[in-house]
């Protein structure tokens, strides 16, 4: 690769872009919409083991995308607490098949991911940060806060 196609790929991510210059697809610009909610981001905590997070994902440019994965993980999860400690990682008790797949998102559509996050390191009336992101490509990265009661 020479030095001009790194820097545009440089830009294309400090931008919140993500490139996709694979098969058949031409090089373009996505625009991701990225969002994160717990379901629900208030709870009382007695009683309650985990909290579902729901992690989405449109394609808003006028081109299909290409996202290419090395593995069978799809996304990321990653809660710290109110210091700023990780406290929960959701792919470090998973197994993921080494086989590199793709996925396409067509203009418009929607890819949706949940995933349980545990409750037992909380505290309530403090509020924990939640991350999820697709592996390998920071620009999809979203948050959302828990608020235990």
């Amino acid at each position: 690769m020479h030095l001009p196609s790194i820097a545009w790929l440089a830009a294309a991510a400090l931008a919140g872009c993500s490139v996709a210059e694979r098969g058949d697809f031409p090089a373009s610009r996505a625009t991701w919409l990225v969002g994160l909610r717990g379901d629900p981001a208030e709870f009382e905590l007695s009683g309650r083991r985990e909290v579902r997070v729901v992690y989405s994902l449109v394609n808003s440019s006028r081109q299909m995308q290409r996202l290419d994965f090395p593995t069978s993980q799809r996304l990321e999860v990653r809660m710290r607490g109110p210091d700023g400690a990780n406290l929960f990682q959701w792919s470090e008790d998973r197994q993921f098949a080494p086989v590199a797949t793709a996925v396409v998102v067509n203009p418009g559509e929607r890819l949706e991911h949940e995933a349980a996050v545990p409750t037992r390191d909380m505290v309530s009336g403090r509020v924990y940060t939640v991350e999820a992101v697709l592996p390998g490509y920071p620009e999809t990265a979203a948050t959302a806060e828990l608020r235990p009661r």
